[in-house]
């Protein structure tokens, strides 16, 4: 594999860590790390043996004719730090969610086609063996046709960075949805073959985070309650397609309700749930069918012998890589996420108007 030069900008973030692995993982030299805190980048750069570190990002750009630059930055500066690397000649990884607004990913997407370089937002989730195995599933036309997903992830406690740039809606654009709702709301998409959203209806709650109940354990620079918490804990929502499907979503970083992660799939010929709270971590995917006895219910396996093992970061971007090698499209296209960006936007304007929202 060619020996990629990459930069890092941002390693405050919980997937920084995961994009260096990742990257050492798959052969790559992370020459530069950037951080706008004072010493942050420096102290990454020391521990990981990586030769620079900035406090200006732009700067990183200018000096170190990278290759790859991998985004892992709060929310809002995803969309120009991104377009500002695929500018100065690099291929951008960018973390989930790609932007806070539809027109901002649009713009990702079109400089990207303009500067000749590769996109991809690490929707990690998509690297899961079980994952995986619902995706071939459905696309081998083992479900028929698929009329409805419905996807969840919920924590009973587990709110980041309390206080930080997680819990600030200037940054973040939003909580819980805009955080792992969209891994979900990425998952059902591709489950479905990304179908055209239409429309939107959803609610969003924060009953806990204002409370400074609920708190999880990571993302950097925690703050002592009170401190700044005006994002939802908690939403869901509706949305419907062109094709006539729908797909229900919700998102909690803290509930009094079990946590977990669960994936429903409804088709014409048969329906896949994966829900390892209820079936466990051996047999968590079930395929619901019928045959000339009736309806039947039998467990997926999902282990497959030429699996490879690794972390969805290490995962995605090993193949990242060797897709941007081979001139090939990543498995995260940024189109489909830009779409991801859309009903998220959708979303939380329903949320706010009370009514649905229209999508283009």
């Amino acid at each position: 594999m060619k020996q990629w030069r990459v930069g890092i900008i941002g390693v405050g973030a919980i997937g920084t860590s995961g994009h260096l692995v990742g990257y050492q993982s798959a052969g790559a030299n992370v020459v530069a790390v950037a951080d706008v805190a004072e010493g942050r980048a420096a102290k990454v750069a020391e521990r990981e043996g990586i030769a620079a570190s900035y406090t200006d990002y732009r700067d990183m750009l200018a000096n170190e004719g990278l290759d790859v630059v991998s985004v892992c930055t709060p929310n809002a500066l995803h969309a120009q730090m991104t377009i500002d690397a695929l500018r100065a000649g690099a291929h951008v990884l960018c973390e989930k969610p790609m932007a806070l607004t539809l027109a901002e990913a649009t713009e990702m997407v079109a400089t990207a086609e303009a500067a000749g370089k590769g996109l991809s937002i690490a929707h990690t989730l998509r690297h899961r063996p079980e994952n995986e195995r619902i995706k071939a599933m459905a696309a081998a036309g083992d479900l028929g046709d698929i009329y409805h997903v419905k996807v969840s992830y919920l924590r009973r406690s587990g709110i980041p960075g309390y206080g930080s740039w997680f819990t600030n809606g200037d940054l973040a654009g939003g909580g819980a949805m805009m955080d792992i709702g969209c891994h979900m709301l990425d998952l059902g998409l591709w489950f479905m073959g990304h179908p055209r959203p239409t429309s939107v209806l959803a609610a969003t709650y924060a009953p806990l985070g204002t409370q400074a109940k609920g708190l999880g354990t990571w993302g950097a620079d925690h703050a002592d309650p009170p401190a700044r918490f005006d994002v939802d804990d908690f939403a869901t929502a509706f949305v419907c397609f062109e094709s006539g499907a729908t797909l229900t979503v919700e998102a909690c970083w803290a509930c009094h309700g079990a946590e977990g992660n669960k994936v429903q799939v409804f088709g014409t010929k048969g329906g896949l749930e994966l829900n390892p709270g209820a079936y466990g971590p051996d047999a968590p995917l079930w395929f619901f069918g019928e045959d000339e006895s009736g309806f039947t219910k039998s467990p997926v396996t999902v282990t497959q012998p030429d699996a490879i093992t690794g972390t969805g970061h290490e995962l995605l971007i090993g193949e990242w890589l060797s897709a941007l090698e081979a001139g090939r499209a990543p498995r995260v296209r940024p189109e489909e996420a830009a779409v991801v960006v859309e009903i998220i936007e959708g979303i939380y304007n329903s949320a706010k108007s009370g009514h649905e929202a229209r999508l283009n």
